[in-house]
């Protein structure tokens, strides 16, 4: 009873920012995919060496399944009964265990500045509590705990598929087993990657809409329907705020923003750039697969090729999520320069100078998150699905081509 109270109490802790990912953060260290710790009250950081013995299996066993789903596949293609839908199947889990292996070595490599993106974003926080403005932790926990919850069904729901139609499709025990261990592995892998990219997003993404209401609450003048303004009619509602020490206080809390945004575009490069590029083959190779299953009526690896066609769409969405999120940010950072250019309209005021400056500085910032000079936005996303649609409608082409002319070569 009083540990179920103390889980209780660990999951709907809500303090300060820390404990609101404060189960993604033990996730991650019992996973060892976050080694690095942090001492809370000294703030020092100190590895954990279960946690990196953690990690070490892990790679070991990403590694181990890659080498041997490979050679258990290569025995499988020397067979006879052995289909090029074998052989496409075993390159898109190849693909998908590359993905993986790449994505421990990078989380390990750049854990600590995971520990300095939370610095930041708590910094933020701590500044508005002390300009009495404090971010609502609860009602982030709740958008995070219910999205964690929803992708952790999924993920069960899309395993416990693959492992039925892996299950149909190979007779083999042993390659049942491994690529089964190898589907499961990799998924969870990927999925707890995008999972702190999607968090770390949201997070900064709520900051900065925070940062802007506190700003238009502050500094400009509220709106004729505003509540406070049909409370107080005689608020003069023009000359309301000219603090220049609170207009720095924004300032440095958007330096914060910031920073914390320039971590994550260093901390998760390498795994948003793997995460574009396998967006292009395997949706193709799975949907290709679908429709050379269905025209040649072959139902061999019918279910394990549509459920892998269906994970790659789902996984391409979740990319879409990551784009909605940086592209929201860019959207709460236009409209903040857009407020400072409001306020220096409505006031004349001895700082404007400051203002002005502020803002050009802001706008010559790259807030979002970068794949070298290329920003993660819609465009990038159009162009992903382009190009994965113009591929699948090529190798549609060639594959009717070929059966004709073997249709009109035949006696």
């Amino acid at each position: 009873m009083y540990r179920r109270e103390r889980i209780l109490k660990f999951l709907q802790r809500h303090a300060d920012l820390y404990d609101v990912v404060n189960l993604h953060l033990f996730s991650l260290k019992l996973f060892g995919e976050l080694y690095v710790w942090r001492n809370r009250s000294t703030g020092q950081l100190y590895i954990s060496w279960k946690s990196f013995a953690c990690f070490a299996v892990i790679l070991v066993c990403l590694i181990v399944l890659f080498i041997g789903g490979h050679l258990a596949q290569q025995a499988l293609l020397g067979e006879g009964d052995a289909t090029y839908l074998h052989q496409g199947t075993a390159v898109l889990i190849e693909i998908t265990g590359v993905f993986a292996i790449t994505i421990s070595i990078s989380n390990a490599i750049v854990g600590k500045n995971v520990w300095a993106i939370l610095e930041r974003l708590d910094g933020f926080d701590r500044r508005m509590i002390v300009l009495r403005a404090p971010v609502d932790h609860r009602t982030e926990k709740r958008i995070i705990l219910g999205g964690s919850l929803m992708l952790f069904i999924g993920v069960v729901v899309f395993t416990s598929a693959f492992t039925a139609a892996i299950t149909k499709s190979y007779r083999n025990p042993t390659l049942q087993l491994l690529t089964i261990a190898q589907v499961v592995m990799f998924v969870t892998v990927i999925i707890s990657m995008v999972c702190q990219v999607a968090i770390v997003l949201f997070l900064a993404n709520a900051r900065f809409y925070h940062l802007r209401k506190f700003f238009e609450m502050n500094f400009l003048p509220w709106k004729p329907s505003s509540f406070l303004a049909n409370e107080f009619p005689t608020v003069n509602r023009y000359g309301r705020c000219t603090d220049a020490r609170l207009f720095r206080s924004v300032l440095e809390a958007f330096e914060s923003l910031s920073e914390a945004m320039q971590l994550t575009n260093q901390t998760y490069y390498v795994q948003l750039f793997a995460m574009t590029t396998s967006n292009i083959p395997t949706p193709t190779l799975a949907l290709y697969a679908t429709y050379r299953s269905f025209m040649a009526s072959n139902y061999d690896m019918q279910y394990l090729i549509i459920t892998m066609a269906v994970s790659s769409w789902l996984y391409m969405l979740t990319y879409l999520v990551l784009i909605f999120l940086n592209a929201s940010i860019k959207r709460e950072v236009d409209r903040l320069i857009q407020s400072y250019h409001h306020f220096t309209n409505l006031y004349h005021v001895e700082f404007e100078r400051l203002v002005k400056d502020s803002a050009n500085h802001i706008s010559s910032r790259n807030i979002t998150l970068h794949l070298g000079p290329k920003e993660l936005d819609w465009k990038l996303a159009f162009s992903t699905v382009s190009i994965v649609v113009s591929y699948l409608v090529i190798l549609i082409q060639f594959d009717r081509s070929g059966s004709d002319v073997s249709k009109l070569t035949s006696p």
